[in-house]
């Protein structure tokens, strides 16, 4: 390859980036340490490209990166004093080549500095002052290029997709990680803060602002993990978690960030577990909970790309309902109470669960039966879009949401009593009936969703016990002091002013 051809590298880049990459590693496994010659060439292609794709500048900054590591030998490379300026020139060179991108690009060009910060946390333990500093560092400029987003949509940029092949420099960042990593290799270790179904969704190609709200999940999960190793008491680490949360998701008024970090609330256990232990990694998910469930949405519909995607908005939506649920599920199992009518409070009062009925209603085949719903609890919302789907309208897009859906149905106390609520959105119910009527039709929500039909091992198992449907099981003792509940009904102009907008294509 000369000099020449790699100057007509854009567009048309991908065959002769893909030879770098594989010449690169076949040299470095023979045990080079020199890479001058590409480090030159792809400096002037990168100098005279105007916005450049992101595997360019990934494979730029990782031969810089490399070149300083393996410079100053292989014993003195894995220093701690080397990583960290290593990595503090990293991210500077990674902020400088990507000058000029959009503000998603910009911020997901940072994943291989989130890795390397990533490894910094787990290997360099000596130098976690200088790694806090890093990643506030990071968090602090991801923050400013949230903000700017909301700019550069009012001024019209489209929704940048991320280029193809990308994935191939994944390995060229891998060197000297235990293992080997062919093209294509080594996503989970690169990306080890989410989920495999995440990592699927990069490798598959996706946006740049996919990529980035991945880089701002894992920003989060780093700036959350330092914390558990500042010797506090659980108490006062509670509250610094909490704080820290509170500011980084203000901070990260973003579309990306909240849809990765309300699909991965929806996982078994955060993949931080290994290195925080199951006990702070209940807490850090607890936090979490509460960040997410009392965080006000309203500034959605500003976010790029976002009201061009009416499913994909309608997916967040529900799978914010599915966290709502287990925020409140989680509080009540706690025995706490205060938390929990809090959660229900901050669910009535969010934007989400309108705008949501609001895009069922207006789709087009429901049936007009079917009229807007009573409901104060997510797990009422829940059962209503069970309903509708039951109807024949696809809600919840893929098996595995609707299967979620009724797992929390099945879960849920059937006679569980909800407090009452109070609120301008609101019209409550006299005398705290269960039986929500509502719209242009009447809907009993609890006996139609406990009487409709469910197929195969989804049916509930019930039984009748003076009128009533209950479980044989999870039946509360009725000794138990219970709160006075009454459902609720939102309107359907209620929040309007806040509310984010569903766009049919």
């Amino acid at each position: 390859m000369n000099q020449n051809q790699l100057k007509q590298l854009p567009p048309h880049y991908q065959p002769m980036l893909k030879e770098s990459i594989n010449r690169f590693l076949t040299e470095y496994r023979k045990g080079a340490t020199n890479f001058t010659d590409f480090t030159s060439i792809f400096s002037r292609t990168l100098h005279t490209t105007p916005n450049p794709p992101i595997p360019l500048v990934w494979f730029y900054t990782a031969l810089e990166f490399h070149a300083y590591r393996l410079g100053v030998g292989k014993e003195c490379s894995r220093t701690s004093i080397a990583s960290v300026d290593a990595v503090k020139d990293l991210f500077q060179l990674l902020v400088s080549c990507s000058d000029g991108c959009v503000s998603m690009k910009r911020i997901g060009v940072l994943a291989p500095l989130v890795f390397e910060l990533w490894r910094l946390g787990v290997y360099e333990k000596e130098v976690k002052s200088e790694i806090e500093v890093l990643v506030e560092g990071v968090v602090s400029y991801c923050s400013i290029y949230c903000l700017k987003s909301e700019v550069e949509v009012r001024g019209g940029d489209g929704v940048v997709v991320l280029e193809e092949g990308f994935v191939d420099l994944i390995p060229v960042w891998m060197i000297g990680c235990d293992g080997e990593f062919g093209v294509g290799g080594g996503l989970k270790e690169f990306f080890p803060f989410v989920s495999d179904q995440i990592r699927k969704g990069i490798e598959m190609g996706c946006e740049v602002g996919y990529l980035a709200g991945v880089v701002m999940f894992e920003a989060l999960l780093l700036k959350m993990c330092l914390i558990f190793d500042a010797g506090i008491t659980r108490g006062e680490k509670e509250k610094k978690l909490q704080a820290s949360a509170a500011q980084i998701m203000t901070g990260f008024r973003n579309f990306y960030f909240l849809d990765t970090l309300f699909r991965m609330m929806l996982e078994p256990v955060l993949p931080v577990i290994s290195l925080l232990g199951s006990e702070n990694e209940v807490l850090l998910k607890e936090v979490l909970y509460n960040s997410v469930v009392m965080m006000d949405y309203s500034f959605i519909n500003r976010q790029p790309g976002v009201s061009l995607y009416a499913n994909g908005l309608k997916d967040f939506a529900i799978n914010w309902l599915f966290v709502a649920e287990l925020a409140i599920q989680s509080a009540r199992e706690n025995g706490d109470h205060g938390k929990t009518t809090s959660y229900i409070l901050a669910f009535c009062r969010s934007c989400i669960p309108i705008q949501l009925i609001n895009w069922v209603i207006s789709q087009s085949g429901i049936d007009r039966k079917i009229g807007r719903p009573s409901v104060s609890t997510p797990i009422d919302l829940i059962k209503w879009l069970l309903v509708v789907e039951e109807q024949g309208s696809a809600i919840f897009g893929c098996g595995i949401a609707k299967h979620r859906a009724k797992a929390f149905l099945f879960t849920s106390r059937a006679e569980r009593i909800h407090p009452v609520v109070k609120h301008p959105f609101l019209n409550l119910i006299h005398g705290g009936s269960v039986i929500d009527r509502v719209g242009g039709g009447d809907v009993e929500m609890h006996d139609t969703v406990d009487a409709m039909s469910l197929s195969g091992d989804d049916k509930m198992n019930t039984t009748t016990i003076d009128g009533t449907r209950k479980r044989k099981e999870g039946i509360e003792d009725d000794t138990k002091a219970q709160l006075k509940y009454m459902r609720c009904q939102f309107h359907e102009n209620s929040g309007k002013e806040n509310s984010f907008i569903f766009r049919q294509q």
